[in-house]
């Protein structure tokens, strides 16, 4: 019968005695020394009692000596020290081998049948997790009793955590054992995270066939040929809440009967309970209290990661905010070189940011945790060497909806073990660094589009210009040949409309101007064409351009351009006929929400019946339908004793974000 006795309180008290035995450092003594035997005899002897497998016990013994060998000087290039380990491992294989005769003795008695059998080992189970309320010691001794009572190999427990939806492994027998505290499962990941999901029992004889396995290598689950994943269910009121999952494991294949999963369904909402009690027991107020602070903590983390989307800056605030979050002495994001023509072969890993005290690394310990970590998604805490020692080093996967993004890095102080809470914590916050990165990338991208695009965009115009004062060229080549022809007037009309346009897409050419340009900057363009195109020399034309801030989309500044050629060409060939000088007035607000442009002559009016749609000259039929087809306007034109007056009205182009606006009302 087994006493029930922790492998851990086992292996404290074998320390304990090997500190007495040899707290002077003699190494000779250590080697020849009777205390040695006596020490590691004992420990075998109580761990078959306590029904601990040898294999743990093998495995907490050479901790304790390698803890003792570090304290006296002893290494494994000493011969003495090897034989000082072997004496030490024999001895306790022996009176192991002596300490399961006598427990088999003391437990020998007549079989019982099955429904009581498994009555007392369900009061086995019950006396294990109601006999210590520290929840892992007891989580450790209710893994071990419940292998037993099951007759499996392997078993585990893994904790629920509704703030971040996974899963902890937080005790195991027959798995890794670095795994525990290490591991965590996305709620719905796997056979054990879809049963907690469901909230029903999945038992697999064939796991690694079954549609929800999922490979976990850094848990050591792989050599197990069946599961039984048991949903441990707090039940009470409407609602049953997940405490967590119970996992049975056997190598070789094994399917449960009706009875057996009854059993371990009893087995699993009566760990409920005591895990509750257990978990309620170690809730004091300075843990809640120091929960809220963490949340708070986190809460102001997410929202400054929020605040910016520049891809450099997040990283920083990644790295920054992971220190203060845990005390961390450094921290360090790091992603794969993932450049063309690097498929050959692994590419080291580069740290983006880093953060505190930097530390010369030896070896390549680092980057292997990191690739680990990238490759298989799980969190892992090694020890790295470092020139002056070595540290702890956490490392989780960043990781989106789509891919992972990097590895987040945590260089903790000597002897730092991050808590459940902490590591809850954490996944959350890599949770917010993953969609701050994702984000920023986003955004990086765009931006690069954006750029990318208005680049082509200048280069249309500017490729336009150049087409149309090619055209415009040709033809005034053409009208020099014959400046008197009958035709001269309307091809030099069209070279003024041509290079009007041209002057708009020159204008346009400018990235500062892509999106739009201001009326009294078109009507100086417009202004300097007509100089060279529109005035004969006996006529002097002095242009007065008011200064305006009326800014038109590029569509309309087009439009807008060759308007203001019209109106320009139509005073000085028709206002100003027979006349030495004249004077043209442009000007340009803004007015209840319309454009306003207003283009003005002193020279001589037009009669007081004229509508601009019934004109039988081709440039006021132009600009009627430019401003009502094109602008969306109207247009309207009279004259006084001083002068004729043009005006231009019509509503602005709405913009991308107006049409965003638009749609989002």
């Amino acid at each position: 019968m087994t006493t029930g006795v922790s492998i851990r309180t086992l292996a404290a008290e074998l320390s304990r005695e090997l500190r007495l035995a040899y707290g002077g450092g003699d190494k000779t003594h250590l080697v020849s020394g009777q205390p040695l035997r006596d020490a590691f005899g004992t420990f075998g002897h109580d761990a078959a009692v306590a029904g601990i497998s040898l294999e743990d016990a093998m495995a907490a013994a050479t901790d304790a000596l390698q803890e003792l060998f570090e304290r006296v000087g002893g290494h494994t290039a000493d011969p003495a020290t090897m034989v000082a380990a072997g004496i030490a491992l024999a001895a306790l294989a022996r009176a192991y081998e002596h300490g399961e005769h006598a427990a088999a003795a003391q437990a020998a008695e007549p079989a019982l049948p099955t429904q009581i059998a498994r009555l007392a080992a369900l009061h086995r189970v019950n006396r294990a997790a109601t006999a210590n309320l520290e929840l892992s010691e007891m989580l450790e001794t209710v893994v071990r009793v419940v292998a037993e009572t099951t007759g499996s190999d392997g078993c585990a427990v893994f904790l629920y955590d509704p703030a971040t939806e996974t899963l902890a492994l937080r005790a195991a027998v027959g798995l890794n054992v670095a795994s525990i505290g290490l591991t965590t499962i996305r709620l719905g990941s796997g056979i054990t995270g879809r049963a907690a999901a469901d909230r029903r029992l999945i038992a697999a004889p064939d796991a690694h066939a079954h549609e929800a396995f999922l490979d976990s290598p850094t848990i050591g689950d792989d050599v197990y040929t069946s599961q039984v994943s048991v949903p441990m269910l707090l039940r009470g009121g409407p609602d049953e809440r997940l405490v967590g999952v119970l996992n049975i494991l056997t190598v070789a294949r094994r399917e449960f009967d009706v009875n057996e999963i009854a059993f371990v369904q009893t087995v699993a909402g009566e760990l409920a309970i005591s895990i509750e009690n257990a978990r309620l027991y170690s809730w004091t107020d300075a843990r809640l209290r120091r929960k809220v602070a963490e949340l708070g903590t986190l809460q102001r983390v997410s929202r400054t990661l929020a605040s910016t989307l520049d891809l450099e800056e997040v990283l920083r605030l990644i790295a920054e905010q992971a220190i203060e979050l845990i005390q961390a002495d450094a921290a360090a994001i790091f992603r794969l070189d993932h450049r063309p023509g690097r498929a050959s072969h692994v590419p080291p890993p580069t740290a983006e940011f880093y953060v505190g005290q930097v530390r010369e690394v030896v070896g390549t310990h680092r980057d292997e945790l990191v690739h680990e970590v990238l490759r298989s998604g799980a969190a892992r805490l090694n020890d790295v060497s470092y020139v002056d020692g070595s540290s702890p080093v956490f490392c989780l996967p960043i990781r989106s909806a789509r891919e992972t993004l990097g590895a987040l890095c945590l260089r903790l102080r000597h002897g730092a073990e991050l808590t459940e809470d902490e590591l809850g914590l954490l996944q959350a916050f890599s949770d917010s660094a993953s969609m701050a990165i994702e984000n920023a990338q986003l955004y990086q991208d765009a931006r690069h589009g954006l750029e990318t695009a208005s680049a082509l965009l200048q280069e249309m115009h500017h490729r336009v210009r150049n087409n149309l004062q090619t055209v415009a060229a040709l033809l005034s080549l053409q009208l020099r040949t014959a400046e008197d022809a009958p035709w001269a007037t309307e091809v030099r009309e069209a070279v003024s409309r041509i290079q009007a346009i041209a002057a708009v897409h020159d204008l346009l050419s400018d990235e500062s101007r892509l999106a739009g340009t201001t009326v009294d900057v078109i009507a100086r363009y417009v202004a300097e064409d007509a100089h060279s195109t529109l005035i004969p020399p006996h006529l002097s034309v002095e242009f007065e351009i008011l200064k305006s801030d009326v800014v038109v989309q590029s569509r309309q500044a087009t439009v807008l351009a060759l308007l203001i050629n019209e109106l320009v060409s139509n005073a000085i060939s028709h206002g100003f006929e027979d006349r030495a000088s004249g004077k043209i007035t442009i000007r340009a607000w803004n007015d209840d929400g319309l454009i306003n442009v207003e283009v003005a002559n002193n020279g001589k009016g037009i009669p007081d019946n004229f509508v601009p749609a019934e004109s039988q000259g081709l440039g006021m039929r132009i600009v009627h339908r430019l401003v009502t087809s094109d602008l969306r306007g109207a247009f309207t034109i009279g004259s006084d004793a001083e002068r004729t007056v043009a005006t231009i009205t019509f509503p602005p182009a709405l913009t991308e974000d107006d049409v965003a606006g638009t749609a989002q009302s």
